[in-house]
């Protein structure tokens, strides 16, 4: 369904603004995981992390839409900062399964738990009905976007 937009339609700024200072934040806040993390591969790791069971090379490149030799740098990098692991995949002895190594994701969840203090913080003052109509919105916006990838 296409409509036009009205003039004051503020939302794409708005969304933008705010991933625009998380991603600022994020970056800011990197050194907490690892002083060589980097942005992208913060990507990557959060990925790997997620993946209780490990995940494939391959599998993450077409999950990330990104390159496979993407992913073989960026999991290189994580591996030599002792952040993710490489196992043979038990499924298939020709390739390899990567996950998160115990104390890369002891400091991502830390990590995590100051992020989710700060956005309570921001919240703090919201009352009940309007974080609930903000969370069903937002949740109605990232539903949007799942049904176009």
């Amino acid at each position: 369904m296409n409509r036009a937009l009205p003039e004051d339609f503020d939302v794409d700024y708005q969304v933008t603004r705010l991933v625009r200072k998380i991603r600022v934040r994020t970056i800011g806040r990197l050194t907490e995981i690892h002083e060589d993390l980097d942005y992208n591969s913060l990507v990557m790791f959060i990925a790997i992390a997620d993946a209780p069971e490990g995940v494939r090379a391959a599998d993450l490149a077409e999950a990330l839409h990104v390159h496979k030799s993407t992913i073989s740098r960026a999991v290189a990098a994580l591996e030599r900062m002792s952040l993710v692991r490489r196992s043979p995949d038990p499924d298939d002895g020709r390739a390899q399964v990567i996950t998160a190594d115990p104390e890369g994701r002891e400091r991502l969840e830390a990590y995590r738990r100051q992020s989710h203090e700060w956005l309570a913080q921001l919240l703090s003052d919201w009352k009940p009905d309007e974080l609930r109509t903000f969370a069903a919105l937002l949740g109605r916006l990232n539903d949007a976007a799942d049904q176009t990838d």
